[in-house]
C-alpha cells in the first residue's frame, strides 16, 4: 500500500476512534488533531514528538502566564493584549534554544489553551494524546506501507 494511503488508513480510523472516547470523557478532540497535525510539521518519528511536545506545552505555560499576569491588573483593558504580546515575543525569542525551537508548535499550544478557555488540565491531556496518536499513525502506516517506501511524515508533509 502507498504510503499516503496506509497514513490515511491509520489516521481515519483512529481519529474516528479519538473523536468518539473524547465525547465519552470530555475532552476537545480538536486540540488533539491540531497537536496531531504538529507532530507531522515538526518532522514526525520521535522527534517530532519531542519537539512538538516542548514546543506546545512551552506555548501553554506562555498563555497561562499571560492571562494570570494580565488578571493581577483587575480587568484594565491594556493588560491581556499587553501580556500577550509580551509571551508572543517571548515564544519567538526563546526558540533559540533548540528543544524549543519549533516556534509553530508553541502557538499551537498557546492557542489551544485560549480555544479551552484556559483550561490547562484538558490542554495538557489533549496534546499528550495528540503527540501519541502522531506517533502511533505514522508507526502503524509505516508497518502498512512496508519498509523502503517514503516516510509516512514525508508524505504528509507533500515532499
Amino acid at each position: 500500500m502507498r504510503a499516503l494511503a496506509a497514513l490515511g488508513l491509520t489516521i481515519g480510523v483512529l481519529v474516528g476512534v479519538w473523536v468518539y472516547v473524547s465525547g465519552l470523557v470530555d475532552l476537545p478532540p480538536w486540540v488533539t488533531v491540531i497537536i496531531w497535525a504538529g507532530f507531522f510539521a515538526a518532522g514526525g518519528k520521535f522527534g517530532g514528538v519531542l519537539r512538538m511536545g516542548a514546543a506546545s506545552l512551552s506555548g501553554v505555560l506562555w498563555a497561562w502566564l499571560a492571562v494570570t499576569i494580565a488578571g493581577l491588573f483587575g480587568g484594565a483593558a491594556f493588560a491581556l493584549p499587553v501580556m500577550v504580546a509580551i509571551a508572543a515575543f517571548i515564544m519567538c525569542v526563546q526558540a533559540g534554544w533548540s528543544p524549543l525551537s519549533f516556534i509553530p508548535g508553541t502557538f499551537m499550544g498557546a492557542a489551544c489553551l485560549f480555544g479551552t478557555s484556559i483550561d490547562v488540565t484538558s490542554t495538557v491531556i489533549c496534546i499528550v494524546i495528540g503527540l501519541v496518536l502522531g506517533f502511533i499513525s505514522e508507526w502503524s502506516a509505516g508497518l502498512i506501507s512496508g519498509a523502503g517506501e517514503e516516510t509516512t511524515a514525508d508524505a504528509a508533509a507533500g515532499a
